[in-house]
């Protein structure tokens, strides 16, 4: 049936790709700047956590580490034409996700005529492949542009080299309005489960409105808020906020109710006047019906509440609470979602809009 679309519908192939068009260049090295990786720098792996902390956490959360959900290349380049070079741990595989967004890469650009980041394209490819090599910027009006490319959200990578057009420069990227880090912690969700590309996970159109370095700590079905998680985040230097995000996995367990006092607790001994939000879990559709998630719904998102306010009464002025129920806006709130509980682009195009203001208050009061 695919031979038959792709008979039908040219639109629907990859790109011909001339590959002798490109210079290709491995995005470990200058001038690319990578982000959104917090060890990068030390370890140079496409890992979210450092490849050490294999006995500090759980199988899952060490396996969806090498998911490199958030990180981003930024470069600059007058090129016309820009290419991508693609090795994966494994082909894409999910049934209610796009291969794109799972192991796909998107672009986003911005030039004289766009002072914000604009999306270009994604990695169109053969379904199945765990190596692919295609087109992914094609212009005709050569100019001096800004690039981010956004990294698979649910796939392992092993390689990626970037074809810039033979004859046209690569830069360095101008630096951020700030270069403070926002990290945020958190489930499936977080990690950008169900975005149907990788610029759409909540996280990354955040990075794109606030020009900012966000660092992606959201661990499928994983994100249940181990003390040792804080550790680790503890380790990440120059942070602007930290975005507590695990009802969705930690409430299920006991483990936020048990353990969350204590690793706020540990994020304080390393960051006292570091904003720290709390945000509980947005609306699921089962919600209206099953009375026992009702239940367990409204103890876990008072306790959060309760918390934060107790911090308050304690001294903590720089400490946050954020009703995830509002997340998705007043209106067709379950129309947001694939399945009942994780976001299309739909749900994380509204989650970031809610969230943006929500965010700038927090960073401009402590500024």
């Amino acid at each position: 049936m695919s031979s038959d679309l792709n008979k039908y519908d040219k639109n629907m192939l990859s790109p011909v790709l001339e590959d002798s068009t490109y210079n290709y260049y491995n995005v470990k090295e200058a001038p690319f700047k990578m982000e959104g990786l917090a060890w990068f720098e030390k370890e140079k792996e496409f890992f979210r956590l450092p490849k050490g902390c294999k006995e500090k956490v759980s199988e899952a959360v060490y396996w969806l580490s090498s998911h490199p959900a958030g990180a981003q290349i930024r470069f600059r380049s007058d090129a016309n034409r820009i290419s991508i070079k693609v090795k994966l741990n494994a082909p894409g595989n999910m049934t209610h996700m796009t291969a794109v967004g799972q192991t796909g890469f998107d672009l986003y650009y911005r030039d004289s005529n766009n002072p914000e980041y604009t999306f270009y394209s994604a990695t169109n490819y053969p379904f199945g492949k765990d190596e692919y090599t295609v087109a992914i910027f094609n212009g005709d009006i050569k100019e001096l542009r800004d690039f981010v490319i956004n990294f698979p959200l649910y796939m392992g990578v092993k390689e990626v080299l970037v074809g810039i057009e033979k004859g046209c420069c690569l830069l360095e990227p101008v630096a951020r309005k700030d270069d403070k880090k926002i990290v945020v912690y958190g489930t499936s969700i977080t990690q950008g489960g169900c975005a149907s590309r990788p610029g759409m996970a909540y996280t990354n159109i955040l990075s794109r409105y606030f020009d900012q370095e966000f660092i992606n700590l959201g661990f499928s079905g994983s994100g249940l808020g181990e003390l040792e998680m804080a550790e680790l985040i503890t380790e990440i230097d120059n942070v602007g906020m930290i975005v507590l995000d695990y009802e969705a996995n930690g409430g299920c367990t006991g483990h936020l109710e048990k353990y969350m006092e204590q690793f706020i607790g540990i994020l304080r001994n390393k960051y006292p006047l570091v904003p720290i939000l709390v945000m509980t879990k947005p609306p699921f559709a089962n919600y209206r019906f099953v009375s026992d998630e009702i239940k367990a719904r409204n103890r876990v998102f008072n306790f959060q509440k309760n918390l934060v306010n107790k911090l308050k009464l304690k001294g903590d002025k720089n400490i946050y609470f954020y009703d995830g129920n509002k997340v998705y806006g007043k209106h067709d709130i379950y129309e947001m979602t694939v399945d009942g509980l994780h976001a299309t682009d739909l749900g994380f195009y509204m989650m970031a809009k809610s969230l943006y203001p929500v965010f700038k208050r927090i960073l401009n009061k402590k500024a």
